[in-house]
């Protein structure tokens, strides 16, 4: 008798342990799996240069970098600067006169990049609104300091947006959240001594 109670009593203990390792190993399994969902899915694609990416608001399509040695309207560089510039074409992908496309690009491997300067290469002039659904060819220009050196290939992430009928603050329409699309890598030319863009 006292030993049947025992089996039993021991039975109902393995059953248990190998329950608990069972539920450990299955919610072991499933975190691991989430983790990996999460992990592949905010992975950033790189894209080949030349590619359109569309960002929601805006399709750019990244296409060479290199050093300039005047500004594209014929402008000298700021004293104790450099210039680089990425060409570029952009399109407005919505139904408005828009400047917000210096949100656009963000370069990875030069850091505390200042916001660049667009330059439509039409006319060679700053860019202000790009009209809607206009795809235009763009160069946008950083002026770094002299000093810093500059990468063989500059690593740029391209930014996109999300549109909300109402924001969260003013219950207004716009363009938030900005996340990272894509990425493209461009070796960096440079431009010989006084060559005009």
């Amino acid at each position: 008798m006292k030993q049947s109670v025992i089996k039993k009593a021991n039975k109902a203990v393995y059953t248990r342990v190998a329950a608990g390792i069972g539920g450990s190993l299955a919610a072991a399994l499933s975190l691991g799996l989430s983790l990996y969902a999460t992990r592949t899915s905010t992975e950033i694609a790189q894209i080949a240069a030349g590619t359109p990416i569309k960002t929601g608001q805006w399709e750019v399509a990244l296409a060479s970098a290199e050093t300039l040695a005047l500004l594209p309207n014929g402008s000298h560089v700021t004293d104790g600067k450099r210039a680089l510039a990425i060409d570029l074409t952009i399109k407005n992908l919505t139904a408005e006169s828009s400047n917000l496309y210096f949100q656009t690009l963000k370069l990875d491997n030069i850091p505390n990049a200042p916001v660049p300067q667009f330059y439509l290469m039409r006319d060679k002039e700053l860019l202000w609104d790009l009209q809607p659904m206009m795809p235009e060819t763009v160069k946008a220009v950083w002026e770094l300091p002299a000093t810093e050196t500059l990468p063989k290939v500059l690593n740029v992430t391209v930014i996109g947006t999300t549109y909300k009928a109402k924001d969260n603050l003013y219950s207004a329409p716009g363009w938030f959240n900005p996340t990272d699309v894509a990425r493209v890598s461009l070796p960096v030319t440079a431009a010989a001594e006084g060559a005009t863009p």
